[in-house]
C-alpha cells in the first residue's frame, strides 16, 4: 500500500494541534488545497488566513502574529515561500521569532513544471542564523519533527515533498535535533542523506554491497541545521569515503555543509550526488530523478571511482 502523502500528514497534524492550542494560526499563499492547510481552514476558519499570491505580505503578517504571542505556521510551495519572501524570513530569524515555515512541493516535483522545483531552498534557509532547517524522510519522522518544532520556541523551516516517501522508520523512532540517525551500519563507505535520499540509499544498498563486495553504512541526517558535529564525525571517522545524496542543487547545498564539517577535522574523499548546477525540468518525477542521476547506478559509479574498484 502506498504511503500517505507527507503534506496530508502535515494537514492532519495541524488539525490535531489546533484543537489544543488556541494560539496556533495558519497562513497560506492561495495554495491551501495543495499544501493541505485547507484541513485546518475547514476546522478553524477564524484562525486560518489565505494571504493570496503574496508571500512577502504573508510572512510580514506572520511576524506580527509572532510578536503578539501567537504561533504562526506559514505554508506554501517551497520555492515561492523561500524565494519570494527570503528577506522577511531573514527578519523572523534575526529576531528569533516563533514562526514555523512548513512548505510543500520541495525538490523535484515532476509535472508542475521547471519553475516549481525547489532545488535552492536549503541553501537559502541554512544561511540564516537562528533558523532550524529540517527534512523528514517519512511520515513517522515528520510527526516527530512537527512535535519538536511546535513545542520549541524559535523559527523553523521544514521541507516537505509533493508526494510520499516509503516508510523507513519504526513507530518507536525518536527524533533528536542535530543528531545523526543510523539506518544501517557498515565499514567501508558511508552514505549520508536527508529526505528522499535515504530511501534511495537503502534501496541501493543490496546492489552496492553485492556488486562491489563492500560494506556500506547509511546515515539519515534530518537536521540540515543545526548539526551535532562531534556526533557526525564520530560516525564517519573510520570510513574510506563518503557519499552525500541530496534532492537539491549540489552547489552550496546539504553536501556542502557536510563536507565542510567533516573535512575541517580530517581529510576524506566526499562526493555529493544531486542536481548539478541546473534548474529543474518538466516531466515525470521518476524520469527526472534518473535524468539528474539520482539513482543507484550513479551511486555505484561514484563508489567505484572513489575506492578505485574495478569490477
Amino acid at each position: 500500500m502506498e504511503e500517505k502523502l507527507l503534506r496530508d500528514t502535515f494537514g492532519d497534524y495541524l488539525v490535531k494541534v489546533g484543537k489544543n492550542n488556541a494560539d496556533l494560526v495558519v497562513l497560506d499563499a492561495d495554495l491551501s488545497t495543495s499544501t493541505r492547510t485547507n484541513k485546518f481552514a475547514n476546522e478553524f476558519p477564524h484562525r486560518f488566513f489565505n494571504m493570496g499570491i503574496a508571500e512577502q505580505n504573508m510572512v510580514g503578517v506572520a511576524l506580527g502574529f509572532a510578536i503578539s504571542g501567537k504561533v504562526p505556521v506559514v505554508s506554501g510551495f517551497s520555492i515561492f515561500t523561500t524565494g519570494r519572501a527570503w528577506e522577511f524570513i531573514r527578519l523572523a530569524s534575526h529576531d528569533n521569532l516563533n514562526i514555523k515555515f512548513i512548505t510543500t512541493h520541495a525538490g523535484i516535483v515532476g509535472e508542475d513544471g521547471s519553475t516549481h522545483h525547489a532545488l535552492e531552498d536549503l541553501s537559502l534557509m541554512s544561511v540564516l542564523p537562528n533558523l532550524n532547517v529540517l527534512v523528514p524522510s517519512d511520515n513517522i519522522e515528520l510527526n516527530e519533527i512537527l512535535d519538536y518544532a511546535l513545542k520549541s520556541h524559535g523559527p523553523f523551516y521544514i521541507r516537505l515533498p509533493r508526494g510520499s516517501f516509503p516508510k523507513i522508520h519504526n513507530q518507536d523512532y525518536n527524533f533528536t535535533l542535530g543528531k545523526p540517525d543510523i539506518l544501517k551500519e557498515g565499514n567501508d563507505i558511508c552514505l549520508i542523506a536527508a529526505g528522499y535520499g535515504n530511501f534511495l540509499a537503502l534501496e541501493s544498498i543490496s546492489k552496492i554491497e553485492k556488486e562491489l563486495n563492500i560494506s556500506a553504512k547509511v546515515i539519515n541526517l534530518p537536521s540540515i541545521k543545526p548539526i551535532d558535529k562531534e556526533a557526525l564525525i564520530k560516525e564517519v571517522n573510520d570510513m574510506k569515503a563518503i557519499i552525500v545524496i541530496e534532492e537539491h542543487n549540489v552547489y552550496c547545498g546539504f553536501g556542502s555543509i557536510i563536507t565542510r564539517i567533516i573535512t575541517e577535522v580530517y581529510p576524506i574523499k566526499i562526493k555529493c550526488i544531486g542536481v548539478e548546477n541546473s534548474f529543474g525540468s518538466s516531466g515525470n518525477r521518476e524520469d527526472l530523478l534518473n535524468f539528474f542521476n539520482l539513482n543507484t547506478e550513479k551511486i555505484i559509479e561514484e563508489i567505484k571511482l572513489m575506492l578505485k574498484i574495478n569490477v
